[in-house]
């Protein structure tokens, strides 16, 4: 029977809320980070209106790939959830370092099997990551877009987080100019060619309607092998509506860790 636990994570003197979900079976086993995308709608005010029905949350999620042998561990990204902080898109990098340490020091995991599975923004994430992070073994990456270049002003984007319940703090950030620079700084184009040689797959929907599909071709280009990638007829740009990607990206992780 899986078994789950409650973790706080430190990064940055930020604490991060998250949960870990332990296969049953004599570890060590291999792990799996599941990393969200920026929210939608804001914080805690989710309707029956733009969430089905069917759409299981993030736990839910991980308790399933636990069932499959992984150790999964799923947390809040700074300024969203429970988690602590303001919503900066470099920070997110530093936020999925720290879960990453939290991971190799755990004696359940096998060090040599930490694979990350982002969507949308947390697919960015894990992508910039796995390009600077030598305990990431593979990655899945959803939707992500392949450029993070801001086409509006920063100050925008400010107010939006702020409705949104992802920018908490009257006084962030400090430096607007250098907080606008981090969404650059991440860009998958510009690290998607260091991940190798981790195996890497790309998944997007061809009906997403946030991120260009297109971007999926552009990232693939860039990738050096070992790399997949997957355009999925039908699908859109929510992880979490999508059982057609997850029960892809489990598959080829299952196999992945197999070999390993």
């Amino acid at each position: 029977m899986v078994s789950r636990r409650n973790v706080q994570i430190t990064s940055d003197d930020i604490t991060l809320d998250g949960a870990l979900f332990t296969p049953p079976g004599e570890g060590p086993h291999p792990a799996l980070v599941v990393c969200h995308g920026m929210p939608a709608a804001p914080q805690g005010k989710e309707t029956d209106a733009n969430v089905p029905d069917t759409a299981p949350s993030y736990p839910e999620i991980a308790e399933q790939c636990a069932d499959e042998g992984f150790i999964t561990c799923v947390f809040n990204f700074r300024g969203t959830g429970n988690s602590g902080g303001n919503f900066d898109p470099f920070g997110w990098t530093i936020d999925l370092a720290s879960v990453l340490s939290f991971l190799e020091t755990s004696p359940e995991v096998d060090p040599a099997r930490i694979y990350c599975l982002g969507s949308s923004l947390g697919g960015a994430v894990v992508i910039y990551t796995a390009a600077h992070h030598p305990a990431v073994a593979a990655v899945v990456s959803f939707a992500s877009p392949a450029t993070m270049t801001e086409r509006v002003d920063p100050k925008e984007s400010i107010a939006r987080f702020r409705k949104l319940g992802i920018i908490r703090d009257e006084d962030f950030p400090q430096n607007v100019p250098l907080w606008a620079q981090s969404n650059e700084k991440i860009s998958p184009l510009k690290w998607v060619g260091n991940i190798a040689p981790k195996p890497l797959l790309l998944l997007h929907g061809d009906v997403d309607d946030v991120v260009d599909p297109e971007d999926l071709d552009t990232l693939f280009a860039l990738a050096n092998e070992p790399k997949e990638k997957r355009l999925l007829p039908g699908v859109g740009h929510r992880f979490r509506y999508e059982e057609t990607v997850r029960t892809l990206a489990l598959d080829w992780l299952k196999k992945l860790a197999q070999t390993e």
